[in-house]
């Protein structure tokens, strides 16, 4: 099985705040995109990474790469080998993936969307979703968290209010035991993924729902670990510290 990853990494993060892109924000003393970057170069199964960056980002993200072709944590691998391409991202999530598209090897089987801004993947959860994904009667597969807090709906969309806003009258509360929170990587087989962005003509929030809308067939969804999280705040790099100090206890 090979697999072709789409790493995105061209949003901005204006909610962290920072005078930087959050790719470049420090965790356990390196930047956010690394510990992507290294988590697929050590997957047996990844032979290619696209990254997609921002437009004035590509050159310093090769360079990251370049510098990150020596041994890591000891393992020999050739990181340049399999993230040799930085392309340019879109306006949107989903035209930033159809970017990458093009230069997509036609020797991979799978295709699999990661935000650079979820860095605490884990094996068992990468293991899982790549399994999910290859059974024949799936287009691919998510991991997903369930939802934990009681969800309710408008009657209309709402514009973000400021906390002790008045909103607007709760329509309904849906079962909160039906409702999961999309995580990545969304992996998908190669064939129906590419006919999926043929036909791409309105914005998903997700690859799943794009396939789902465009492609016959079902996508699984593969429960995840919470410890997925995605970096947006400033509590959220926080909360990542923690979660990485306590799996690795400080090793490589």
């Amino acid at each position: 099985m090979q697999v072709s990853v789409i790493l995105l990494a061209a949003g901005l993060g204006q909610r962290m705040g920072a005078a930087v892109n959050k790719i470049w924000l420090p965790l356990a003393g390196k930047p956010l995109l690394q510990h992507s970057l290294e988590f697929f170069a050590r997957a047996p199964q990844v032979s290619q990474i696209i990254v997609v960056a921002h437009a004035g980002e590509l050159a310093q993200i090769e360079r990251l790469i370049a510098d990150l072709s020596a041994p890591l944590c000891g393992a020999d691998i050739n990181l340049q080998g399999k993230a040799g391409l930085v392309v340019e991202g879109g306006s949107t999530r989903l035209r930033s993936v159809a970017a990458a598209l093009p230069y997509i090897s036609c020797t991979a089987d799978l295709v699999a969307v990661h935000d650079a801004a979820r860095p605490l993947l884990s094996q068992a959860d990468w293991q899982a979703v790549l399994a999910a994904a290859a059974q024949p009667e799936y287009l691919g597969a998510i991991l997903a968290a369930p939802v934990t807090d009681t969800i309710k709906l408008l009657p209309k969309a709402a514009v973000a209010s400021a906390p002790g806003q008045l909103v607007g009258p709760i329509e309904g509360s849906p079962p909160r035991e039906l409702l999961w929170r999309a995580l990545t990587p969304q992996v998908f087989a190669i064939e129906p993924f590419i006919e999926a962005y043929s036909t791409l003509d309105k914005d998903f929030t997700d690859d799943a729902a794009l396939l789902a809308a465009s492609v016959r067939g079902q996508v699984a969804l593969v429960s995840g670990s919470a410890d997925n999280i995605k970096i947006t705040t400033p509590r959220d790099l926080q909360l990542a510290e923690l979660i990485l100090a306590e799996k690795t206890g400080g090793d490589c």
